[in-house]
């Protein structure tokens, strides 16, 4: 029987579902959930866009941008953000160091695993390539408000690096690229940010908060 990658995030979408359905919590506030999850399709696309035009990676069966890869692939990108998000709230406590830790090689070992049964996705780069890209992968997807936390957590730690030792200026470089590919997927969220900021706008014309920097501040273009 061919196993695909569809049915296990169909699967993993059914649990977490359950989960917060369960959860003793208004359902005003689980409506929460669905901003991970159109953040994890809206990040999943960017990082397609990027990944797979760069020739790191490619789809066999869903071709990027095809109708079948908006239909397949873009929802499990949606799938994966939640995911992350319940991992980083219920198991991480939003410890960001925690959080790392119980999602990145987890989730690694699951969705890698997973992908040697289905091959749904195709590598074209070595394997500690492959390793590397998951740590801004689950960063990214880790949802707007903490992403904004975790960007300034790296802002502080390429502070404190010492830049004269060639390995800590090896690790600034790595900051400085994973900071820039989570400011870069954010880019797509502009529209939500600005819609926010119209619904809101008498509030934020009373304490004198333009659109242009409040706009630069949600996307940390500061």
């Amino acid at each position: 029987m061919v196993i695909y990658s569809r049915w296990i995030g169909l699967f993993i979408l059914v649990v977490l579902a359950t989960i917060i359905a369960t959860r003793k919590e208004p359902w005003s506030r689980k409506i929460k959930y669905v901003i991970p999850f159109i953040e994890g399709m809206i990040g999943g696309l960017v990082v397609d866009s990027i990944g797979v035009n760069a020739g790191y990676y490619y789809f066999p069966r869903q071709p990027l941008y095809s109708l079948e890869y908006f239909g397949i692939v873009v929802p499990c990108w949606g799938v994966f953000g939640l995911f992350v998000h319940c991992l980083w709230e219920w198991v991480g406590k939003d410890k960001i160091w925690r959080c790392i830790l119980v999602t990145i090689l987890p989730l690694f070992a699951f969705y890698e695993g997973s992908n040697l049964i289905t091959h749904s996705w195709v590598y074209t780069v070595d394997f500690y390539i492959v390793a590397l890209g998951w740590m801004p992968l689950v960063l990214v997807a880790a949802g707007c408000n903490r992403r904004r936390r975790v960007v300034h957590k790296i802002d502080a730690m390429i502070i404190k690096l010492d830049r004269s030792v060639s390995w800590q200026n090896g690790l600034v470089v790595g900051l400085v690229f994973v900071r820039a590919i989570m400011t870069i997927v954010m880019f797509p969220l502009l529209f939500s940010y600005l819609s926010e900021y119209i619904m809101r706008y008498a509030q934020m014309r009373k304490h004198s908060i333009g659109a242009g920097s409040y706009l630069r501040e949600m996307l940390l273009m500061r």
